[in-house]
């Protein structure tokens, strides 16, 4: 690449870090510690298929949209259909508390996250993350967790900004903190739509770190299998 990189933007999961248990198994266990705080009895079971019903609405509007929906909102929504009642600001608040720690304790870090991003620290450009995930507190807690907050001198999510990626304007939002301009920025990800496709959209130049090796075609401009692999392209930007 000709120009040096200003900034590297990272999506967080499946990029940085993955998961500890499986995503639903996470949400069924937070489930089960919300329902006796619920001022109706309602099993866990009836719980997760109130929950699965509305995640799916919800995510059809945040997929066909590019728009989120934070965790205040669908979480109100949940308990309402749950309680069959306005559920109070403290039961909203609480339950918010359970799912946010349970999703963010589940995170690790990919064993390559570490060493690339404390190297890509020693250099002259910033780091930032953009990441699609309704909890802002999710993202941050994820982060904190493994070590890796420290390194990034941004954090977006769609949950602060109201847009999800591939929509470019997440990444426009994540360029102006950062006061550079899209050719002076990466993205780095494992979603070819939303990583890729987005960046390329907005004008960055990107990076994809397809672990699984299920991309066949990909617009980025540069792909690897691990973070690893990836480092001293990065390193050379």
């Amino acid at each position: 690449m000709a120009r040096p990189a200003k900034a590297i933007f990272f999506d967080l999961g499946e990029t940085l870090v993955t998961q500890n248990i499986e995503d639903n198994m996470v949400t069924r266990n937070a489930l089960r510690e919300i329902s006796p705080i619920l001022p109706k009895r309602v099993s866990p079971e009836r719980l997760f298929e109130l929950y699965r019903e509305g995640y799916k609405i919800n995510e059809t509007i945040r997929s066909r949209h590019h728009v989120e929906i934070p965790i205040q909102v669908w979480m109100r929504q949940l308990l309402e259909r749950i309680i069959e009642d306005n559920p109070s600001d403290q039961l909203v608040t609480r339950a918010i508390e359970i799912i946010v720690k349970a999703r963010a304790t589940n995170g690790v870090a990919f064993d390559d996250a570490h060493s690339t991003i404390q190297k890509l620290s020693r250099r002259d450009v910033k780091l930032g993350i953009i990441s699609n995930v309704s909890s802002h507190e999710v993202a941050m807690g994820i982060l904190d967790n493994v070590r890796l907050t420290e390194y990034f001198d941004e954090i977006v999510t769609s949950a602060r900004v109201g847009i999800r990626k591939p929509d470019p304007g997440i990444f426009h939002y994540a360029l102006m903190q950062f006061e550079v301009r899209p050719e002076q920025a990466v993205m780095v990800g494992d979603s070819e739509t939303h990583d890729i496709g987005g960046g390329y959209v907005a004008g960055l130049k990107t990076v994809l770190v397809d672990r699984r090796q299920r991309v066949e075609k990909s617009l980025a401009d540069y792909r690897f299998n691990s973070l690893r692999s990836a480092t001293k392209g990065l390193e050379s930007l």
